[in-house]
């Protein structure tokens, strides 16, 4: 019992270590074989085919059966082969071979065990299995799954091998039974013997042929087994293949979905990418004309002020002028070019009024170009023109009366202008800058008189008291050299004013 069990151990343990017998890796064994049941075990080796058994026929009697023609030289053949020796070391190892008995293959149990422990799987009969299979087949077991896919492909090879010569077997076989019939036939109508040609076989061969081909038959049909197991594994494989190229034909439906987005939104971001180059490209423009908007100063571009030497020579006079119109310089400069001055002169005070802020009191200027006026404010309401002409109608040298009360009303809302600036520090409300009623820096503003248009007098003139003033005037020039002047200066003290306003501008928007 002891030797029994420690023998059985040894087999466990070198069951649960094998290799294969071709590549000679390590394999575990399924567990349905590593746990073999006597039963099964029983039921597999039943199964297995038996050892083949040698041909019935010796050598010699091989040859005595073949036609006498033909024994010599067969003699001679198997002489020079050595088939006989053969056949007789084939024989005497045969013969060395002892067969056992299932009992001694594997022992029935103990009764000690109990009457259930025979069913019960051990790992022996796996070793014993792999033993038989080696014993009985010519192939050494066990085997990897690799190796037995590599076998399976040989097996294959050799089925149709075989079954190609079965094929010429058969034919064969017919062509021996169609001339043994033929033959037969021959004899019955012939009534002759056979020759010693005639015979195309024994009847062992012929027995031993028929055993071959039950042998190959059932090799066939075996084969043909796991040919449709393949193609069972053939056909599952297709199904698989069938669903992997629907499962690429899917992805590549949806890679050119996939495409097709994303040139939609390439394009669609090139086409953003160019607006927003061309909204930068508006943006700095327009930055560039702010900045430009910025820097310039619209009193300056509105009301250049500056001045040109007197046309008369007189003195080194020169006379001031606002965007290019003289202002003074008579009798030199018309009176259309000083009416259209001092329009510019009425508006640059109202604008730069409203600009900083100052409400003037007892006048309001009426910018109207060449036709400005200046209005009293109520209860008054009385209404001077800054303008004047060379017209010798009485009315006219009325209107040229109320040009003087215009200027003078003009130059109190400069002066106010001016008193606001220097209450506000505006910073243009400093310097010597003196206006005192009818003057401006010691020159009147009021016109000269009629004189100064070089006309006749008139005895309306005289009736009107204005006869002194023209013969005074007349031998002395000097009053429209001094009214020049206060027209100058009044140029001068709004030039003051829009030169330091611009600055302030400008600083604060710096």
């Amino acid at each position: 019992m002891s030797t029994t069990a420690s023998r059985d151990k040894g087999k466990a343990r070198d069951a649960s270590h094998l290799n294969c017998q071709r590549c000679n890796q390590p394999i575990l064994l399924d567990p349905a074989i590593a746990n073999l049941s006597p039963s099964t075990f029983s039921l597999i080796t039943s199964a297995l085919p038996s050892t083949s058994s040698q041909s019935a026929l010796s050598p010699a009697d091989k040859l005595a059966a073949l036609p006498p023609a033909s024994q010599p030289g067969a003699r001679i053949w198997a002489a020079a082969n050595g088939f006989a020796s053969r056949h007789q070391a084939h024989h005497n190892v045969a013969e060395s071979f002892v067969l056992l008995s299932d009992s001694v293959m594997h022992p029935t149990p103990s009764l000690s065990a109990g009457p259930s422990s025979g069913q019960n799987p051990s790992p022996a009969l796996a070793a014993n299995l792999h033993a038989i299979l080696s014993s009985r087949t010519p192939i050494s077991h066990p085997l990897c799954t690799e190796c037995t896919a590599m076998l399976q492909s040989e097996l294959q090879r050799e089925l149709e091998e075989l079954t190609r010569e079965r094929d010429a077997y058969l034919a064969f076989e017919k062509g021996i039974a169609k001339n043994r019939d033929s033959l037969r036939s021959r004899r019955r109508a012939e009534s002759e013997t056979l020759g010693e040609h005639d015979l195309e076989g024994t009847e062992e061969e012929w027995q031993a042929l028929h055993r071959r081909k039950r042998e190959l038959d059932g090799e066939e049909e075996a084969l043909k087994k796991v040919l449709v197991e393949k193609e069972k594994q053939l056909a599952k494989m297709r199904q698989e293949e069938e669903r992997v190229k629907l499962e690429e034909e899917e992805m590549k439906r949806e890679e050119d979905a996939f495409l097709l987005r994303h040139s939609a939104l390439h394009s669609e971001r090139k086409a953003l990418v160019n607006k927003l180059h061309s909204a930068r490209t508006h943006l700095l423009l327009s930055q560039r004309l702010l900045h430009h908007l910025e820097t310039t100063n619209v009193y300056n571009d509105a009301f250049q002020i500056g001045h040109v030497p007197d046309a008369s020579g007189k003195n080194g006079l020169t006379v001031g002028t606002i965007n290019g119109l003289r202002l003074g310089g008579r009798p030199m400069a018309d009176w259309d070019e000083i009416n259209a001055a001092w329009g510019l002169v009425a508006l640059c005070i109202d604008r730069i009024a409203v600009k900083v802020g100052c409400t003037f009191e007892r006048y309001k200027i009426m910018p109207l170009a060449s036709f400005s006026r200046i209005e009293e404010l109520p209860p008054n309401k009385a209404v001077y023109e800054l303008y004047a002409s060379s017209d010798l109608s009485p009315a006219r040298l009325l209107q040229n009366r109320r040009f003087n009360y215009g200027l003078v009303a003009l130059l109190d809302v400069l002066k106010q202008l001016v008193d606001f600036g220097r209450h506000h520090d505006r910073g243009w409300g400093v310097g010597n800058i003196e206006i005192r009623k009818d003057r401006i820096n010691g020159h009147s503003i009021r016109l000269p008189g009629i004189s100064a248009m070089q006309m006749p007098a008139l005895p309306s003139m005289s009736i009107m008291g204005l006869g002194a003033t023209l013969s005074t005037e007349t031998n002395d020039g000097s009053g429209d050299e001094q009214w020049t002047k206060a027209c100058r200066g009044v140029l001068a003290v709004l030039k003051r004013i829009l030169v330091v306003e611009s600055e302030a501008d400008r600083a604060g928007r710096a």
